[in-house]
C-alpha cells in the first residue's frame, strides 16, 4: 500500500485513472477487506475514519445505460479510497458542489455509482463483529431527483464521531438516466421485468442497500439493524424502497424528511399525459422525439413523433443508447437549483406495486418497518423566495420581498398542502394498514437573521431542507446552505441539533425515537389529537406534540372562507392546485372556475402562472 497524490479510480473500460484527493491522507489502519477487494481511507480531523468513492455497481455507461445495476469489477491492489467519485449528470448550481461559473451548464459523468462510509475510527482487529456491531444509517440525497449529490453530505462523519453509528452516503443516477420508461428499450433482447420499469435509480438504491449488506460488517455496523433515511426527493425514495418488493429486509427503520408522496403510471411514464404543465407530458416517448428533433434528424418535435413511429424499435434502442448525457438532460427546461422534472417514478407491478403508495400503505402489503415521517412548517419557501412573482432582486442577487402578507399566505397554505399529501396522507394509510410504528414531527425552527430589507428569516422561515444540518449535528456551519448560522441564533442551534441528532441516533439503534431531557414523542395513531413532535428552540416553544395533520378538502375549506381578498384565494388555488407539479391531481380547473364564480373574481388560471413549474 502505497501513499500517493491521487486516488485512483475505474474509468468506464475498467482502466484506473487519477484523480486529486483534496490533501487526505491514507490512514493504514482504515484498512479494510470487502467482496470486491481491500481499501484503505482516511483518518479524519474529528477522529474519525472515511472511505470515498466506493465503487457499488458497474459503471451504468454504454450498453449498461438503462439497465439494471451490474455488479462492480474486482480490484486486486488496495483501493485507495480518498475522493468522492463522480457526480450524476445534472444541471449545476446550488445542490451540485461545482465552481459557480458552471452553474446553469450541464456537469457529472454517468460513471456515478459511487458511496462513502464514515465510521469510528477502529484498528483492523478492534473493529466491533458480530453482535457488537453498530447501527448502519444510509443517507439518500435530495433534489428532485434531477440534481444533487452524497459528495455534498461529508457532514455524515460527524454522527460517526458523536453516536458511534456507520453512515453511507450513495450517489445513484439522476432524471432522464435514472427514470426512462420507452418501448423500444423495453423490447430490447434479455431487458428484465425490473429494467421495463424504467426505475433505474430506485434499482441502484437497492443495489446500493445489498452491497451494505453484504460488506458493512468491515466497517464495523450491523447488517440487521440499517436505517434508510433522506430529505426531499431522498425522502420520496424512502417512500419507495418501503413499498418495493425488491427491498425486503435490506433495511430495517426508514426516516422520510420532507418527502414527496409521488409515483406514475407505467402510462403515464412512456407516454405522459395531457396536462397544463410541461413536466407531466414529458413521458420516454416525447423526451426521445425532443432528442431526435434536437439532432436534426426532423424539424422540430411534432415531425420526429411522426418519424419515430415508422422506426423499427433496435434503431431508437441505438439512437436513444449513442446520445451524449448532455443532449438527453437539454430536452428539459431547468427550474430551482437545476432541477427539472418528467414522470417518476413508475408503478411497473414489479419494482414497484401497481396501486398509489397511500394505498399500498394501507393494505399493510409493504415492507413494515419502524417509521418516521416529517415536514418543515415553511417547505415552499425555499422553491419562492428567488421567484419573480415574490420578490425583486436588488443588484441581481439579494432577493427583495415585493408583499410580505402574500408570501405569508401562499407559502404557508403550500407548505400545508405538502404535508397534507406528502406526510399525512402515507402516514395515516400506514395506521389503516395496521402498522404502529409510526413518529411524525414538523421542523419549526426559524432563526434565520432579520437583515434590513432583505429578510432572510421571512423569505426562509422554517424552509425546505432548513432541517438537514441538525440531523447531522452540525452548529459549526459544515452544511450551511442558506448561511443562515450566527452567534447570535448558535444556541437555539444547538438545542435543535441535539434533539435531532438524539432523535435520529436512536431509531436507529434501537427503533424507537428517544429526545433529551426524557421528553416524550409519542406513535402517532388516528386518534390521538397531539399527532406530532415540534422541533423547535426553547425560544420559540421547544420541543412539544402539537395537532399538525392537515387535510387537503380542510385546507381548502379554510381558504376559501378566509378573509383574504378573493383575488388572493384564487391566486392561491391556482399557484398551488394548477401550476405546483409537487400537488399535481389535488385539485382542477373546473374546480377553480367554481371558485371564482362563487368569489365573484373573473381572473383565468393562466393569468397566476409562475414562470417557472418548480
Amino acid at each position: 500500500m502505497s501513499r500517493s497524490a491521487c486516488a485512483h479510480v475505474t474509468d468506464n473500460s475498467g482502466a484506473e485513472r487519477a484523480l486529486p484527493m483534496n490533501n487526505r491522507t491514507l490512514d493504514p489502519l482504515s484498512l479494510r477487506r470487502l467482496d470486491a477487494g481491500e481499501l484503505v481511507g482516511s483518518r479524519e480531523p474529528d477522529g474519525t475514519h472515511a472511505w470515498r468513492g466506493v465503487r457499488y455497481a458497474a459503471p451504468p455507461v454504454g450498453a449498461l445505460r438503462w439497465r439494471a445495476p451490474q455488479p462492480a469489477p474486482r480490484w486486486r491492489t488496495p483501493f485507495e479510497a480518498l475522493q468522492h467519485g463522480p457526480i450524476a449528470p445534472q444541471y449545476g448550481g446550488l445542490l451540485a458542489p461545482v465552481p459557480t461559473a458552471q452553474h446553469g451548464k450541464i456537469v457529472g459523468d454517468e460513471d456515478c455509482l459511487h458511496l462513502n462510509v464514515f465510521a469510528p475510527a477502529w484498528a483492523p482487529d478492534a473493529v466491533p463483529r458480530g453482535a457488537a456491531g453498530r447501527p448502519v444509517m444510509v443517507w439518500i440525497h435530495g433534489g428532485g431527483n434531477a440534481v444533487g449529490t452524497a459528495n455534498t453530505y461529508d457532514v455524515a462523519h460527524r454522527l460517526a464521531a458523536s453516536d458511534g453509528v456507520i453512515v453511507v452516503t450513495v450517489n445513484y443516477r439522476l432524471g432522464v438516466l435514472g427514470w426512462l420508461a420507452h418501448p423500444a428499450l423495453q423490447a430490447e433482447p434479455g431487458v428484465s421485468d425490473a429494467e421495463r420499469s424504467g426505475n433505474f435509480a430506485l434499482l441502484d438504491l437497492i443495489a446500493a442497500l445489498q452491497w451494505v449488506q453484504r460488506n458493512i460488517g468491515a466497517f464495523g455496523g450491523d447488517p440487521g439493524r440499517v436505517t434508510i433515511f433522506g430529505e426531499s426527493a431522498g425522502g420520496q425514495m424512502t417512500l419507495q424502497l418501503l413499498a418495493s418488493p425488491l427491498a425486503a429486509g435490506l433495511f430495517h427503520r426508514a426516516i422520510a424528511q420532507s418527502p414527496v408522496c409521488e409515483s406514475f403510471s407505467m402510462q403515464e411514464a412512456i407516454h405522459g399525459r395531457e396536462s397544463a404543465l410541461e413536466s407531466r407530458r414529458c413521458g420516454g416517448v416525447e423526451i426521445a422525439a425532443r432528442c431526435w428533433a434536437a439532432t436534426g434528424r426532423s424539424a422540430g418535435v411534432a415531425a420526429a413523433h411522426d418519424a419515430l413511429r415508422g422506426r423499427a424499435d433496435a434503431d431508437i434502442a441505438a439512437f436513444l443508447r449513442a446520445l451524449p448525457a448532455a443532449t438527453l438532460l437539454e430536452s428539459f427546461t431547468p427550474g430551482s437549483v437545476g432541477i427539472y422534472l418528467a414522470p417518476r417514478p413508475a408503478r411497473d407491478g414489479h419494482v414497484l406495486p401497481l396501486p398509489p403508495l397511500p394505498e399500498v400503505f394501507a393494505s399493510g402489503e409493504w415492507n413494515r418497518v419502524p417509521v418516521i415521517l416529517g415536514s418543515n412548517r415553511d417547505e415552499m419557501r425555499t422553491f419562492l423566495a428567488d421567484k419573480a412573482e415574490h420578490v425583486r432582486l436588488l443588484g441581481g442577487k439579494l432577493p427583495l420581498l415585493r408583499d410580505r402578507t402574500a408570501y405569508a399566505a401562499e407559502s404557508g397554505f403550500m407548505s400545508r398542502t405538502w404535508r397534507a399529501l406528502h406526510v399525512d396522507a402515507p402516514a395515516d394509510a400506514m395506521l389503516t394498514g395496521g402498522h404502529t410504528e409510526v413518529w411524525t414531527y414538523r421542523f419549526d425552527w426559524d432563526e434565520a437573521p432579520a437583515l434590513p430589507f432583505v429578510r432572510p428569516d421571512l423569505l426562509l422561515g422554517a424552509a425546505h431542507a432548513m432541517e438537514m444540518a441538525f440531523v447531522f449535528r452540525d452548529v459549526a456551519g459544515e452544511l450551511d446552505i442558506f448561511k443562515v448560522n450566527t452567534p447570535f441564533n448558535r444556541s437555539g442551534r444547538g438545542q435543535v441539533a441535539t434533539a435531532m441528532g438524539d432523535a435520529w441516533t436512536s431509531f436507529a439503534r434501537e427503533g424507537v425515537p428517544q429526545l433529551p431531557n426524557g421528553v416524550a414523542w409519542p406513535r402517532r395513531t388516528r386518534q390521538q389529537p397531539h399527532d406530532s413532535l415540534l422541533i423547535d428552540s426553547e425560544r420559540d416553544g421547544g420541543l412539544r406534540t402539537a395537532p399538525a395533520r392537515q387535510n387537503i378538502e380542510d385546507l381548502k375549506r379554510e381558504l376559501l372562507e378566509s378573509t383574504l381578498p378573493a383575488a388572493a384565494r384564487c391566486r392561491i388555488y391556482a399557484r398551488t392546485f394548477l401550476w405546483a407539479p409537487v400537488f399535481d391531481g389535488a385539485g382542477n380547473a373546473n374546480e377553480y372556475d367554481q371558485w371564482c364564480k362563487q368569489l365573484g373574481h373573473d381572473m383565468p388560471a393562466e393569468h397566476y402562472r409562475p414562470g417557472v413549474e418548480i
